[in-house]
């Protein structure tokens, strides 16, 4: 089996998103995915990754990852990186269709019967812009159902009691982001801790403990600032 071709599809609806389809020789199709600046990932997928991966075993996942880190060995949210985790999913994806199994059992089995979610509360409208990944992007006011950034900056408890009754005992969210972009991180006053902090203190009075309650800091913060958020 080899590959024979590489495709990618960006959707209008989505200009962040960026689709991978990795076809053999033999009918099998791998779906993959990246998030945020898809044309640079693109360009890596086509110029770099395909001329190396056409013609190869899809199935040598772990030779071909060590091939795509790149000439300095770094990992992170790179264009080199997005771009080839794309692929790697897609991997993954032909591995899971060729031998008939979920890829939990291709990566040593299954650990345990189920495993505790948590929501991250954003919406259907978040950073749906391009470029900025900001708060300019975070599409807030929208009348659309499931807008939980909408809803914990201005509905925390009423969103934390729709989780609660979803099942789902745990949420994200990050009401600091106005406050690092004031200051690039640098700084944050009184006011606008007392303000980014509102969601948490309005959902712990209502309903205690019941829910956990996670803060995204996005590392907009310098280290000083975020250990005195934290506290």
């Amino acid at each position: 089996m080899k590959v024979a071709s590489i495709d990618t599809i960006r959707i209008e609806e989505f200009p962040n998103l960026l689709l991978v389809e990795v076809k053999t020789d033999n009918g099998f199709v791998g779906i993959g995915e990246t998030f945020y600046g898809p044309a640079s990932a693109e360009a890596h997928i086509h110029e770099i990754i395909a001329p190396y991966l056409l013609g190869k075993n899809p199935l040598n996942i772990e030779l071909h990852q060590k091939y795509l880190i790149g000439y300095t060995g770094f990992v992170g949210a790179s264009a080199e990186r997005r771009g080839s985790s794309a692929i790697d999913i897609a991997l993954w994806d032909i591995w899971g269709q060729y031998t008939s199994q979920p890829i939990y059992n291709l990566l040593g089995g299954q650990v345990k019967d189920k495993i505790r979610v948590y929501n991250t509360c954003a919406g259907s409208h978040y950073i749906r812009e391009l470029p900025t990944q900001g708060t300019s992007n975070f599409g807030l006011n929208s009348n659309d159902k499931f807008e939980d950034l909408d809803a914990f900056l201005n509905n925390p408890v009423d969103l934390a009691h729709s989780l609660l009754e979803s099942g789902i005992n745990a949420m994200k969210i990050w009401p600091f982001d106005f406050a690092a972009e004031k200051s690039k991180g640098h700084y944050i006053s009184a006011e606008d801790m007392k303000i980014a902090l509102t969601p948490f203190i309005k959902i712990r009075k209502e309903l205690g403990d019941k829910i956990d309650i996670m803060a995204e800091l996005q590392s907009m913060w310098n280290k000083p600032q975020a250990i005195n958020i934290c506290r």
